[in-house]
C-alpha cells in the first residue's frame, strides 16, 4: 500500500488542478442558459452511452 502513495497524491493532484479549472469555466460561462444546455445534453449523452457500452455482451 505504501508504494503506491506517491501515485495516489499525484492523481489527487490532477483532479485538484482538474476542478479549478472547471470551476473557472463554470464562473466564467455557466450564466448563459445556451452553455448550460449543452453541458446538461452533453452530460447526459455521456451518461447514454456509457450505460450502452456497459450493457453490452
Amino acid at each position: 500500500m505504501y508504494k503506491y502513495y506517491p501515485l495516489i497524491l499525484g492523481i489527487m493532484d490532477k483532479i485538484e488542478e482538474w476542478n479549478e479549472k472547471l470551476n473557472a469555466f463554470a464562473g466564467e460561462h455557466m450564466d448563459n442558459v445556451l452553455v448550460g444546455t449543452l453541458v446538461l445534453g452533453g452530460l447526459i449523452f455521456i451518461g447514454f452511452y456509457g450505460v450502452s457500452a456497459l450493457n453490452k455482451k
